[in-house]
Order: C-alpha cells, then sequence, then structure tokens
C-alpha cells in the first residue's frame, strides 16, 4: 500500500533520526576505545618504566642532603627495583614547575610544601615520616648561649635571629608563628633576621656568638651530640627560650598521574622500614627519620590553619 507524503516524510525523519543516533553511538564508542586505548598505553608505560625522579626539598646544602638521604634512596632502588634519581630543586617554584610538569615522580617535603601542592598528588596514599622518637609531630626550638643574657623571647627584641631555610616548617613558618604568639613581628621588631640552612649551621652561628639565637629541630639538642662534638660545641651550653607550636613531619607523596601500582610498591617499602632492625636503623638515622606509615590529608589541616590555607 503506497505512503501519503507526510506518512513517507515522517519514516523517513524516523530513519534519519535512528541512523544519526547509531552514527552517534559508534562515533562514541570508537572515541571511548581510542581513549581507553591512550590511557591503558599511558598507564603501561609508567609501569614499564624504570627511571623515576625523587624530589627532595633540602633544609641544608646540596652535599649534606646528598648524604642525609643516600642510604635511604639506595634501600627504595633495592627494594623496589626502580632506578631512582635525586634531584634537589634550588627553591618552591622550581619544585612545583617539577611536580606539574612530570619532571618529580615522588617526593619528599616539609608538611606546608605538600599543602600548597596537593591538587598535584595522590592524596590518598601519603606516607608520613616519624620522628626518630617515633613522633607524627615536631617542634622548633629558639635556642641563645648561656651567659648572654637572653633567657626569654622577649629578650629577643632589638637582637639578632637565624632562622631554618624557607622550606622548613618547623625552622620557619612555625617559628615566625612562635614569634608573633610572644608578641614579636620579625621585621619590625628584630635588629636583624636571616635564613640558614641545617641545624648543625644555626647552632654553630649561635655558638660563635654571630646571631643572638637560632631556632633548631626539636630532636637536634638531644639526638646530635655526636656531630657538634665534631664542630667543637658543647650543647650544654646552649639555653632553649622559646618552642613552636607542633608541626606535622615530612611527607611522601606520588605525583597523581603516576601508576598507582608503581606508588603501592614505593610506600610499602618506606613501610617496611623498622628502627628496630640495625638494618633499618642505618638507613632511618642519617635521615633523621624514626620509620614512616600511612597518612592522610586531612592530617594536615593544622598547618593548613597555619599558613592562612583554611
Amino acid at each position: 500500500m503506497p505512503l501519503s507524503r507526510e506518512a513517507y516524510e515522517g519514516k523517513t525523519e524516523r530513519g534519519l533520526m535512528v541512523l544519526i543516533m547509531l552514527r552517534r553511538l559508534i562515533t562514541g564508542m570508537i572515541l571511548f576505545s581510542v581513549l581507553f586505548c591512550l590511557l591503558a598505553g599511558e598507564s603501561n608505560a609508567d609501569a614499564a618504566r624504570k627511571h623515576f625522579i625523587m624530589g627532595i626539598l633540602p633544609c641544608s646544602d646540596v652535599e649534606l642532603s646528598f648524604k642525609k638521604f643516600h642510604l635511604l634512596i639506595a634501600y627504595l632502588k633495592k627494594q623496589t627495583g626502580l632506578d631512582l634519581v635525586t634531584v634537589l630543586p634550588k627553591d618552591f617554584e622550581e619544585f612545583e614547575w617539577a611536580i606539574k610538569n612530570g619532571e618529580i615522580d615522588f617526593a619528599f617535603q616539609d608538611p606546608h610544601t605538600y599543602v600548597r601542592l596537593a591538587r598535584l598528588y595522590h592524596r590518598d596514599a601519603l606516607i608520613r615520616a616519624l620522628t626518630t622518637n617515633g613522633e607524627t609531630y615536631q617542634y622548633g626550638l629558639i635556642v641563645t648561649m648561656k651567659g648572654s643574657g637572653i633567657n626569654k623571647m622577649d629578650d629577643l627584641r632589638g637582637k639578632t635571629v637565624m632562622f631554618g631555610p624557607k622550606f622548613s616548617s618547623t625552622k620557619w613558618i612555625a617559628a615566625k608563628e612562635a614569634f608573633k604568639d610572644n608578641g614579636i613581628l620579625i621585621d619590625k621588631d628584630l635588629r636583624a633576621y636571616f635564613n640558614g640552612g641545617c641545624c648543625e649551621d644555626i647552632a654553630f652561628n649561635v655558638y660563635l656568638k654571630s646571631v643572638d639565637a637560632g631556632v633548631v629541630c626539636d630532636h637536634f639538642l638531644d639526638e646530635h651530640s655526636d656531630k657538634q662534638k665534631e664542630l667543637g660545641i658543647n650543647i650544654k651550653q646552649f639555653n632553649v627560650i622559646g618552642k613552636t607550636r607542633p608541626v606535622p613531619t615530612k611527607v611522601f607523596a606520588a605525583r597523581r598521574e603516576l601508576d598507582s601500582s608503581l606508588v603501592i610498591k614505593m610506600n610499602q617499602a618506606l613501610l617496611d622500614l623498622d628502627k628496630n632492625n640495625p638494618a633499618h636503623a642505618q638507613i632511618l638515622y642519617p635521615a633523621e627519620f624514626g620509620g614512616f606509615q600511612k597518612s592522610e590529608d586531612k592530617d594536615y589541616d593544622t598547618i593548613r590553619i597555619l599558613v592562612g590555607d583554611k
């Protein structure tokens, strides 16, 4: 039976609609397949890679930083089978650029640096370092020399102070806040202040009276008396006049785009380290770690408050 013009056009229109829908469906399936292959290829490429970059934001000079982390990196290379190359960016901007552009795969950093770059990491696969005493928080200590007449924080008005590097959460971020908590604005109330390097350097400058006070990590005076002896320093001559708020320990994180299987492998190698194992203790001690444990992004909300990000 012949179709009327209206019926014919209606049937044709429905047929065209079906064809368009089929075409879109097929195109979508093709695009999905291509995307899946690309993602799978990227994941497989990561899994097949052997060469990875470990970024470390140093609190001291390059030579000392490599010395501190050398045994730990060697251990990770052996345990994971990955060829890890260590880089030490010169500043935060260089570090951030390297993470964003895939130039750094894994990173050891202070918590305030992690907070600023959290969007770039696997936030559900974080590892935190433990202090040598097994704690997840640490403090900065403000020290002077006994007999200097500087016995309390208020005595530092008009004096000189050496802080840690700007990479340091304890010796810079929390330390500035400690001065503020004591009514001292470092840009206004101090005669001068400087950003030094490692605790040894800062303590040495205080000892030599190059500065009136310095900020060192809380474990320094207890755990590093042997290093102080090498410098000819008697740590009993130091006077602790102030203490910062507690700050989370260093954060180990992996770049967000990195294959999850590699992140799991690296994290497990860190978690397996046990300071009660003499061989592991020799790895952990130079890096000033007492081991590692899993952590969560929310564990760093205290530092977010400290730096004004929350």
